[in-house]
């Protein structure tokens, strides 16, 4: 009998013992009451059968006697039938209740009589008149001596319940050992060889030539079908695990060697895996990369967070790849820029949107030079070569943004367009290069007069200048404050770098949107209107543009 790792009985032969012999013991004792009760009622049968005969063997004696009254020869017949150990008293008595003869006599009558009516087996004679048949003379009472006559069941009765509960228990084990021979063997034979077997193995099992053409042998048949197609399937697992494997080194050579920096990020913005490459284009350590694992990769690594967050809602949005050109976080101080392709991907079988597993995967390439070299060349476009102020088309450009912007938003922009008064002279006076030396300072003066670097200063041509105020209409102090400011600076002396000091003045026009006008073209000609008129009566001074009255400062 099998046992299991802790002791336990187990296996299908010792589950099929335990049924037989619950089965059996259960059907052993519902067949043993019965044949214990079938036994003891043929027993009781039996002995009422017996008395029976007894009293039909005396009775026509016990009929003469009861006849002619003969009282000797009544006693002899009793006292004969009482010899029988199966009775217990017998006694003869008349139609008229009176007794002939009783045995035993009337002392030992009560004794016998005296157990339970349940268990008194008692018979009853008629006596007839042996010359008329019809004449009853008395009867014959015989009672039955129950303890003998049920020890004498009993022992019949358990006799053949014992010959059952034998019979079952034979039964019982007569099938367990055929059933061990021809099922649980053969089956735990197989189940050890099998289990010997190493996976993958050629070896099959032997069909036994008694279990050919049987249930046995269609087992075997197919365990040993099943062993050829698991060797299939698990040479095939291994050729492919070895593709795989060639596939996941190629693959992961690419990933490391890439150009490109690959990065793959949680639903939290962390980390979850990126290519060596991504170090070096963020400048981090590799050490510092783990730590981007439990922090937030977006918001330590690029300089507009928020920039990034939108393309991934987009790519989340639309299921697209979203590209584009984003500044990282400077450190040192070099600005470096990448061009990033982000996806997000969401795990594809969960229903639920609270449990669905949300991932980013973004690819970066550092494009510093190209964004250097396009912002050189933009700067080169938008801004003038010797001062560094916006030339004439940027400043057209950001002129048209500001009114644009302020049209929208309800706010005012003032232009102020500034002419150099004797500058000529110097320039003709002194050379082109001590000209270049005060447009270059005079340039300077001027981006400092302005309240912030959001507003435009910019030079048209020659010694032309214009200034674009956000936010500042006719009514603001802001707007003569900074007129005061350009034209203390311009006329200020310039020291040139051979120690010559020259000094040049400045007329300056102003137009305000939308007093002057709702576009560049319209604030330009009454700026320069003003500038004219400046000019005109005095120089070194500002005035608004018409169709509004001059607004005069200190000195005009």
């Amino acid at each position: 009998m099998r046992r299991d790792r802790h002791g336990r009985v187990g296996g299908l032969q010792a589950r099929l013992l335990l049924i037989i012999v619950v089965g059996a013991v259960l059907f052993a004792l519902a067949a043993g009451a019965l044949a214990y009760q079938l036994g003891h009622q043929r027993a009781i049968a039996n002995s009422r059968a017996t008395l029976l005969g007894l009293a039909q063997a005396v009775e026509k004696t016990l009929a003469i006697g009861t006849f002619a009254a003969d009282v000797v020869l009544v006693r002899e017949v009793v006292d004969g039938l009482a010899r029988n150990p199966l009775i217990a008293s017998v006694q003869v008595r008349t139609t008229d209740g009176k007794t002939l003869w009783q045995h035993p006599r009337a002392d030992g009558a009560e004794e016998a009589l005296a157990l339970d009516a349940s268990d008194r087996l008692e018979l009853v004679q008629p006596l007839f008149s042996p010359f008329d048949e019809k004449e009853r003379l008395g009867e014959l009472l015989i009672h039955a001596n129950a303890l003998r006559v049920t020890a004498a069941a009993n022992r019949e009765a358990l006799t053949l319940a014992a010959m059952m509960i034998g019979q079952v228990a034979l039964v019982a084990l007569l099938l367990y050992g055929v059933t061990a021979l021809l099922v649980s063997r053969p089956i735990i034979r197989l189940a050890r060889q099998l289990h010997d077997m190493p996976p993958g193995t050629t070896q099959r099992l032997d069909t036994p030539a008694r279990h050919r053409n049987d249930e046995i042998g269609t087992l075997i048949v197919g365990a040993n079908a099943l062993l050829d197609a698991n060797a299939v399937a698990l040479r095939r697992e291994r050729e492919l695990r070895s593709e795989i494997e060639a596939m996941e080194a190629q693959y992961r050579h690419i990933f490391d060697s890439s150009s490109a920096g690959i990065f793959v990020l949680d639903e939290e913005g962390h980390l979850i895996n990126s290519n060596p490459t991504v170090s070096k284009v963020v400048g981090m350590s590799l050490a510092s990369m783990k730590d981007l694992t439990r922090d937030n990769f977006i918001e330590r690594v690029f300089g507009q967070p928020a920039q990034v967050r939108a393309m991934m809602e987009e790519s989340a949005r639309t299921g697209d790849t979203v590209s584009g050109d984003l500044e990282l976080v400077q450190r040192g101080d070099g600005r470096r820029w990448v061009h990033c392709l982000i996806s997000v991907h969401t795990a594809a079988g969960i229903s639920e949107p609270a449990a669905r597993a949300v991932t980013t995967e973004g690819v970066m390439y550092d494009v510093t030079e190209r964004k250097t070299a396009e912002t050189a060349v933009r700067y080169q476009a938008e801004h003038d070569a010797l001062t560094g102020l916006r030339n004439r088309a940027a400043s057209h450009a950001t002129i048209d943004r500001f009114i644009s912007e302020g049209r929208a938003g309800g706010s005012p922009v003032s232009l102020l367009c500034i002419d150099l008064d004797g500058f000529k002279q110097i320039n003709d006076r002194h050379g082109h290069d001590a000209g270049d030396q005060v447009l270059v300072a005079c340039a300077q003066r001027m981006k400092s007069a302005v309240r912030r670097s959001t507003d435009l200063v910019g030079r048209l041509g020659g010694d032309e200048f214009v200034v674009a105020l956000r936010d500042v209409g006719t009514a603001d102090t802001a707007l003569v404050a900074a007129a005061d400011n350009l034209l203390a600076g311009l006329c200020a002396p310039i020291t040139l770098s051979s120690g010559l000091q020259v000094q040049v003045g400045a007329s300056i026009g102003i137009a305000c949107a939308p007093h002057h006008g709702e576009d560049r073209e319209a604030l330009l000609e009454m700026a320069d209107a003003g500038m004219y008129e400046v000019k005109r009566t005095g120089k070194n001074n500002y005035a608004m543009g018409l169709p509004s009255p001059p607004a005069q400062g200190e000195g005009s």
